[in-house]
């Protein structure tokens, strides 16, 4: 499914993710660090992304980065990139099945 869209990922550094994670559930070092454990490696959710959201700071910080993750993808598609999206590839499909459809009809009618 990558190869057809543009996966985002949010990153935190493990130590602000720790930290975060310890008030939020009052849990203490040891189990928000076995929860950690638990979850996919930055360097893995970072290789697995086209866009990467940083959530290291603030949240007007985060608010921030997002604003600019959403202009950048919802922005009209360049030409390249449309015809290499799905609907680029369904428009092609579309007219090779209707100009196919009008030489095999067209040549009946004489």
């Amino acid at each position: 499914m990558d190869k057809w869209t543009r996966p985002i990922n949010v990153v935190v550094d493990p130590e602000t993710q720790l930290q975060r994670l310890m008030a939020r559930d009052s849990s203490s070092e040891e189990e928000a660090q076995s929860r950690n454990n638990n979850q996919m490696s930055l360097n893995l959710k970072r290789s697995k992304a086209d866009i990467l959201i940083a959530n290291n700071g603030l949240l007007d910080e985060l608010n921030e980065e997002f604003r600019k993750v959403l202009f950048e993808v919802s922005r009209p598609l360049t030409w390249t990139e449309f015809w290499l999206s799905r609907q680029g590839a369904l428009f092609v499909l579309v007219s090779i099945i209707v100009v196919f459809y009008r030489k095999i009809f067209s040549s009946h009618d004489l």
